[in-house]
């Protein structure tokens, strides 16, 4: 079994559903909250344009922000809301995001509706308990069902013989599928989530259900009541979940079943939150057939465009930030978020001196299709190029054309090979009037022209990284 079922893990991570090859396993790295990895966290976050406009949205809703604090940037949501939060949250909407643009059928569609409002309705009991990280329940019982969603987008035919064992010959459901598979869905959930360390409530939710854990026990009923409620209340079988739930939370039957319908009208909210607004027609409550704007429907534009209000706002942030006592990271990302999402700009670095200053090194990246450059961005200061020229004389430069015009001479055919693009912006960043790093953008991925009002935002936030710098930095 454990051959088969790792076969499937990899099969489903690395080649079937790609986006996860990337998306879960750069997540599943970030695991642990200190500033490098809420740095790293905000960085694969910033690639997916998608993922970015959600967890924003996220991050201002009533849910998550009832103070109506407002949150611009994605470095200042992981604060705001916590690092493992936010890592729980983007991971979870990845996974249904991948989930719902693979071969996705109705079905799938059906059980994900499923997972929503089991996973709302048991946030809703934790928090009647008192649970203070409620969030944990939510996405433990929201990925529950991950190993048969997945499954069923990859494995029609597999997924055919399953369904014959239990229609045509009496199989239970988990025999079929060890039978044909030689594991249950439940054991190829496990094996995913572990893959991308995360959910140990899950886990233990699956391999110990009768465990007398609060948290078990309300994924499981709230499982058992989405499953039972479907498309309408009114059956034996959701009648006795909500039995099962009134007992546990010592409430009346009368005041369990006014509970969980409220709670299915949120369910809705939660998963046009998500991203997943197509699945609420398949939610048991009235009024579903709904219109839905194209941030809804993930319809984001993959290169941000210059947005003049987010610029104003992204600097809001970081001045609320500085009321925090940031780190330089921090603020070095929320900059960096200013370039990509508030000026338009599609590749940012921030280049650090190391400590003897002959060499400058990528630190931080945001943007499309960074990683290459990210990796690359590595220069020797010894030598007389366009970068430690910016450093040498303090001064910003706009690159226009790297073959011609008065920077072309500091430009060899490596430094051409690396950028592959023609023109980009150097901002250097002094602290106390020593040179630390320098500031890179382009517009190499979307072929999109810079402009002179491009280069004065780039200009100003960069300036505007240097003032904070001084602000957080003891004088000596």
């Amino acid at each position: 079994m454990a051959n088969e079922l790792e076969t499937w893990v990899r099969r489903i991570s690395e080649q079937e559903i790609p986006i996860f090859k990337y998306t879960a396993t750069a997540i599943s790295k970030s695991v642990e909250s200190d500033d490098t990895s809420t740095a790293q966290l905000a960085q694969i976050i910033l690639r997916d344009t998608s993922l970015t406009a959600k967890i924003l949205r996220l991050s201002n809703s009533v849910l998550y922000n009832p103070g109506s604090t407002p949150i611009s940037t994605i470095s200042r949501a992981i604060l705001y809301l916590g690092f493992d939060m936010v890592r729980g949250i983007s991971m979870s909407m990845a996974v249904i995001d991948a989930i719902l643009k693979s071969r996705s059928r109705e079905y799938v569609k059906k059980l994900m509706a499923k997972s929503f409002h089991g996973a709302t309705l048991a946030r809703e009991m934790a928090n009647k308990r008192g649970d203070d990280a409620t969030e944990e329940v939510f996405i433990a019982a929201l990925l529950y069902n991950i190993g048969e969603m997945a499954f069923w987008c990859i494995a029609e035919d597999k997924g055919e013989e399953i369904l014959s064992l239990v229609n045509e010959q009496g199989y239970s459901p988990v025999n079929a599928q060890k039978e044909i598979l030689g594991f249950s869905f439940d054991q190829l959930t496990v094996g995913l989530t572990r893959d991308w360390h995360m959910c140990d409530l899950l886990h233990s939710t699956i391999n110990n259900p009768k465990l007398g854990n609060p948290r078990i026990q309300e994924i499981h009923l709230s499982k058992e009541l989405a499953n039972s409620a479907t498309l309408n209340w009114d059956n034996a079988k959701c009648e006795d979940a909500i039995h099962q739930i009134a007992s546990y939370l010592d409430i009346k039957d009368s005041q369990a079943r006014t509970l969980v319908r409220e709670n299915a009208e949120e369910v809705a909210e939660i998963a046009r939150q998500y991203g997943a607004a197509e699945i609420i027609n398949y939610l048991p409550i009235p009024h579903k057939n709904i219109q839905f704007d194209a941030d809804e429907l993930n319809i984001v534009d993959k290169y941000p465009k210059p947005d003049p209000l987010l610029q104003l706002n992204i600097l809001k942030d970081l001045s609320s930030t500085l009321e925090t006592k940031p780190t330089p990271n921090m603020i070095l990302e929320i900059i960096l978020e200013g370039l990509h999402r508030g000026i338009g700009l599609d590749r940012c670095v921030f280049a650090l001196l190391t400590p003897d200053k002959t060499l400058l090194k990528s630190k931080f990246s945001v943007g499309q299709n960074t990683e290459i450059l990210d990796s690359k961005f590595q220069f020797d200061m010894r030598i007389n190029h366009i970068f430690s020229n910016a450093i040498k004389t303090g001064l910003p430069a706009w690159v226009k054309n790297t073959h011609k015009g008065q920077y072309a001479e500091l430009i060899d055919e490596n430094m051409r090979r690396i950028f592959t693009t023609e023109a980009f912006f150097v901002y250097p960043l002094s602290l106390n009037r020593k040179p630390i790093g320098l500031f890179y953008a382009d517009r190499q991925p979307s072929q999109r022209a810079l402009d002179v009002e491009m280069y004065s935002s780039f200009k100003h936030f960069a300036q505007q990284a240097c003032m904070a710098m001084e602000h957080i930095t003891p004088r000596k």
